[in-house]
């Protein structure tokens, strides 16, 4: 921190009380709920000095580290080229400017993020680039202005040009105009194609203007000790008590909000918050919201919230919620369990004892003696009853008297309505009656049942339900004079853990974290719903004011307000489990009790508007209209947040086409699936605040091969192979028929042949017999001619017969006419015998073709004419001849022949 900070901080503890109470409300210094960042967060580093927000209600902030993003869920940091201290951003038409020392230029939107970065000082000349940028303001017609402490840069279109004012500080833009401080001048007002003019009178006496804020006709100017308003004719005082507060405070930021107010960031005490009348509303700082008094930078965003840059961190006030907080800052007064206006004064019971509001000394003072945990305030007409754990109070004149020592009282109930002075009270060891009438301080101890009681209710005109202080619940009937009990049922069902009794109406209600029961006819009935609102397990319901229609649910991170069956808001506030606290106050505000003090609300029913959920397809950008992944990209991450940037808030999502079920609630925006089937998906969202949901269709495409081009490929190569196949077969049959047709043919031929065979064999068996027949005739003739010769010979018979003997004999016509018969049953036999042995002669073909038809030497004879004997030397001669050996079979050879 610099040197003059730390006086000025100094400064701040030396201030007079006065500065330090102002905006004081009837209940202390009330301010809005606020939200703290801290470089551990974020990070970066400590100092922030620029902050703007897309329309999409992003965040960005320049920090000394970079450029700072933040969309309700993560932080991130985006660096500038050589990394400089970033002092300036602005969002203007889907661009993030930036500035730093020597660099300024912008980055592109990239789906919800952050794309490429576009230097646009690297396009001054380099005695131009030297400059530190401290401010960006865009105007309406387009124009972006760059300042730093000595040069204004102008960005028309893609044009760049810049000039030298003169020292000057930082600038206002309003509508197309641009209001430029000069120190020591005043107020130029200018816009990119118009020569600057002067406003007339608006030097605030040669001091430097460190703000401008507000219309073009009556801004308002800053100097460093107070605020002044320029109404055409001069600078005059806008507030003279703002005058006096802000004296000393050393002003850095001003700024006009949406609703007139007025936010004043000071170096010293931080951020002052005045309507537009002047008059202090509150003031935030160290101790009472913020991490830092030293405010560099301020913004009002998108919900009328006010977000602070300081020295160190980063701090949001919520001014956009209808609730003022009180913190005890270093006076701590403790967890609020009672409260109530009372004769003037506005009494706190908190679980350090009772403490009465001082509008003279602005804060709250414990009551003498009344010291520990309070549990009860009631007013009644005999001054404030106080239930505490140490026994009861009786509050009159600023005075606590004890009117009974019975520990623990817990809450009361009248007894008499008709203005009597008897009370019923539940407390430590069961029930009691207590007097404040002329015997105030009176007690009387209810026998029958010993017990801590912590809550109890009329049921009838002489019975109460009373719940357990930690388990259970009775029915309790009383005597006519409540001065004992006459009956006790245990209610045993439901099994009831620190119960918690509340009546709307006519109608009671017992809570738990486990669920909520109706008494009804005596017994305890499950609550489904409620007005038609559906209680959730840890939910609690509380009534509001009387005749108003009223009333609240309190969950473990919420409360929600009611009016009727209208629900009218959430606010994200904790109420202390187990004994959570609200009442009504006047002027139509409740108090709701803290774990630390309290808060005041006053029912608002305007709704302030809601964020837009942010949901993206990485890669894709948001709302694209069709998302088709590539199967070898079927990984896809989801981002998603709600800019709801004042409060934490929880997802949910599933992947219709993978799950069904919702995920459990998370903090987390992020969501990756990985390998996921081709098919139609929808990723949906939800959000636990304001029921928002989105949702993202994509669809995962096949693998190639499981395209339609695929798939008619296939279905092309099918055809094609199925007719090759038909093709194929069909040549196949063509073959086979072919063959079967060869076969058939050959079947044919080879029955013509066995037919023609058979033919050819009865032919040849024919001509074999005729053959047999005509060679046994011959042999028959030539045997028996030969036999009359010989008896012709012997007979003397004459010559002439026989010679007519020995011409029959004529073995040569016997063998042509062998031959003949021979040649057509074996007609190659002879060419074979000749072309096996040349050297055979007439005769051996003769004794061949005799053997072939395997006849017998003794039948051969009378063929050749000879003896048999000579048959048996021709047939040795012819073996000689043929070569054969004496065991080779000359007829079986002859055959084979």
């Amino acid at each position: 921190m610099q040197p003059w900070v730390l006086i000025l901080s100094l400064l701040a503890v030396c201030l007079p009380a006065g500065a330090q109470r102002a905006g004081v409300g009837a209940y202390g210094e009330l301010n809005p709920r606020t939200r703290s960042f801290t470089e551990a967060d974020y990070g970066a580093e400590n100092q922030n000095w620029d902050l703007t927000q897309s329309p999409e209600g992003v965040l960005y902030v320049a920090n000394s580290g970079g450029v700072l993003r933040f969309d309700g869920v993560s932080w991130s940091v985006h660096q500038l080229p050589a990394r400089p201290t970033v002092r300036a951003v602005a969002w203007a038409d889907d661009r993030l400017y930036v500035g730093g020392y020597g660099e300024f230029g912008y980055f592109r939107q990239r789906g919800g993020g952050l794309g490429d970065y576009v230097s646009l000082s690297a396009r001054l000349p380099a005695d131009e680039r030297g400059e530190e940028i401290w401010n960006i303001e865009p105007l309406a017609d387009g124009t972006v202005a760059f300042q730093s402490f000595a040069r204004l840069y102008w960005l028309v279109g893609d044009s760049l040009r810049s000039e030298q004012p003169g020292r000057i500080m930082f600038a206002h833009g309003v509508g197309k105009q641009l209001l430029l401080p000069v120190t020591g001048e005043g107020i130029l007002v200018q816009s990119a194609d118009t020569a600057p003019v002067l406003l007339p009178d608006s030097d605030p006496g040669g001091r430097a203007i460190v703000g401008v804020a507000g219309p073009a006709d009556r801004p308002l100017v800053a100097t460093e000790d107070r605020v002044y308003v320029y109404r055409g004719e001069g600078l005059e005082s806008w507030s003279p008590a703002a005058d006096r507060l802000l004296a000393g405070q050393q002003i850095n930021r001003l700024s006009v909000l949406r609703n007139g107010d007025v936010a004043v960031g000071t170096i010293v005490s931080g951020v002052y918050v005045f309507d537009a009348a002047g008059t202090l509303s509150y003031r935030v700082g160290f101790g009472n919201g913020l991490s830092n008094n030293t405010v560099l930078a301020l913004l009002e965003d998108r919900s009328g919230n006010l977000w602070t840059g300081l020295d160190r961190g980063l701090g949001l006030i919520v001014r956009s919620e209808p609730l003022r907080f009180y913190r005890s800052g270093d006076r701590p007064v403790g967890a609020a369990y009672a409260a109530v206006e009372h004769a003037g004064t506005f009494y706190l019971g908190t679980n350090q004892g009772l403490y009465r509001y001082d509008s003279v000394a602005v804060g709250f003072v414990l009551l003498a003696g009344t010291e520990g945990q309070v549990w009860e305030l009631r007013s009644t007409p005999y001054g404030l009853l106080c239930g505490h754990n140490n026994g009861t109070y009786l509050v009159r004149d600023g005075r606590a008297e004890k009117v009974s020592d019975r520990a623990g009282g817990w809450q009361t109930e009248r007894l008499d309505t008709d203005g009597g002075s008897r009370w019923l009270q539940a407390n430590y060891a069961g029930l009691s009656v207590l007097n404040l009438g002329a015997d105030a301080g009176a007690e009387q101890r209810v026998e029958g049942l010993l017990a801590p009681l912590r809550y109890l209710s009329r049921t009838g005109a002489r019975e109460v339900l009373a719940l357990h202080g930690a388990r259970g619940a009775y029915r309790i009937s009383l005597s006519d004079d409540w001065d004992r009990i006459t009956g006790v049922d245990t209610l045993r069902k439901p099994d009831l853990i620190r119960p918690l009794l509340a009546r709307f109406g006519d109608t009671l209600l017992v809570q738990t974290d486990e669920g909520i029961y109706a008494y009804r006819d005596r017994r305890l009935d499950s609550l489904t719903h409620f007005r038609g609102y559906r209680p959730r397990p840890a939910d609690y319901l509380l009534p509001g004011r009387a005749g108003s229609g009223e009333w609240f649910v309190v969950a473990p991170d919420r409360i929600a307000v009611y009016r009727g069956h209208q629900r009218l808001a959430a606010y994200p506030i904790r109420l202390r489990r187990g004994y959570p606290y609200l009442t009504a106050l006047a002027n139509g505000e409740y108090l709701l009790g803290l774990e630390d003090g309290f808060t005041v609300y006053r029912v608002d029913s305007t709704r302030p508007p809601r964020p837009e959920l942010l949901l993206e397809l990485k890669d894709h950008g948001a709302g694209a209209e069709e998302i088709r992944l590539p199967y070898l990209k079927n990984n896809p991450a989801f981002t998603f947040a709600l800019p709801a940037l004042d409060r934490n808030v929880r997802y949910r999502y599933r992947l219709i086409g993978l799950e069904e079920e919702w995920s459990e609630w998370s903090e987390r925006g992020e969501r990756e699936y990985t390998s996921l089937e081709e098919g139609n998906y929808r990723f949906v969202v939800q959000t636990d605040w304001y029921g928002l949901q989105e949702a993202v269709d994509f669809t995962v495409l096949p693998p190639w091969y499981r395209t339609v081009w695929a798939y008619l490929l296939y279905a092309l190569l099918s055809v094609a192979v199925c007719y090759a196949f038909y093709r194929e077969h069909h040549k196949q049959l063509q073959r086979q028929a072919r063959k079967l047709e060869t076969l058939r043919q050959r079947q044919l031929q080879r029955q013509r042949i066995e037919a023609r065979n058979e033919i050819l064999e009865t032919e040849n068996q024919r001509k074999s017999r005729e053959l047999a027949n005509t060679t046994l005739t011959l042999a028959k003739k030539n045997e028996m001619l030969l036999d009359l010769k010989e008896e012709f010979e012997r007979a003397a018979v004459p010559d002439r017969l026989l010679h007519l003997i020995d011409r029959n004999l004529d073995h040569e016509e016997d063998w042509a006419i062998f031959e003949v018969h021979f040649n057509e049953v074996h007609e190659e036999f002879f060419k074979r015998l000749r072309a096996a042995h040349d050297d055979i002669t007439a005769g051996d073909l003769r004794l061949a073709a005799y053997l072939r038809m395997d006849l017998s030497s003794k039948e051969i004879a009378p063929l050749l004419h000879i003896s048999v004997r000579g048959v048996e030397n021709k047939r040795y001669r012819l073996r000689k001849k043929m070569g054969l050996d004496s065991n080779a079979n000359l007829n079986m050879y002859l055959q084979q022949l």
